[in-house]
């Protein structure tokens, strides 16, 4: 076990305890979208992290891509997480170091509320992890419609 030096952490001053012979965790939100799964390349890239990476369906053909992209070598996970139930949420963030968090809108387009609500229950449950366990890390992602925005070239 070793704590990062305060250099390592940037402009942060808290410690970061890592066990040296586990890696730390990452939960990636989306990873079998465009966005998510940038993330996870990037960090598989790294070698560092054990990924958790969630998804709806695992036997989906996205998420057999995804295995088959990284195969048994990658230390990653595939977990099937409902970002509308506190408890998919709750599992999935347990014992992470830090969170990659994105909605879907375009899951439920017609009821946008929805979108809010699983980036506002991410935030809480991550809230709640920081009390009980040590996860200094929640990054939020969020995108405008960009095939709006691009005018259909995106």
């Amino acid at each position: 076990m070793r704590m990062k030096e305060e250099g390592e952490l940037g402009n942060n001053t808290e410690l970061v305890i890592m066990c040296d012979d586990k890696p730390p965790v990452i939960v990636v939100c989306g990873a079998t979208g465009a966005q998510g799964g940038a993330v996870v390349r990037a960090l598989v890239e790294t070698g560092k992290y054990k990924i958790r990476c969630l998804t709806r369906d695992p036997s989906s053909s996205k998420s057999q891509r995804l295995q088959q992209e990284f195969g048994s070598s990658a230390d990653i996970e595939l977990i099937k997480c409902d970002l509308q139930k506190r408890d998919d949420v709750r599992q999935a963030f347990q014992g992470v170091w830090a969170i990659f968090a994105l909605t879907d809108f375009w899951a439920n387009p017609t009821k946008p509320e929805l979108e809010i609500d699983s980036g506002r229950l991410m935030a809480d449950v991550a809230a709640e992890n920081l009390s009980s366990t040590y996860s200094p890390y929640f990054i939020y992602s969020c995108l405008e419609n960009v095939e709006q925005g691009s005018g259909g070239k995106m």
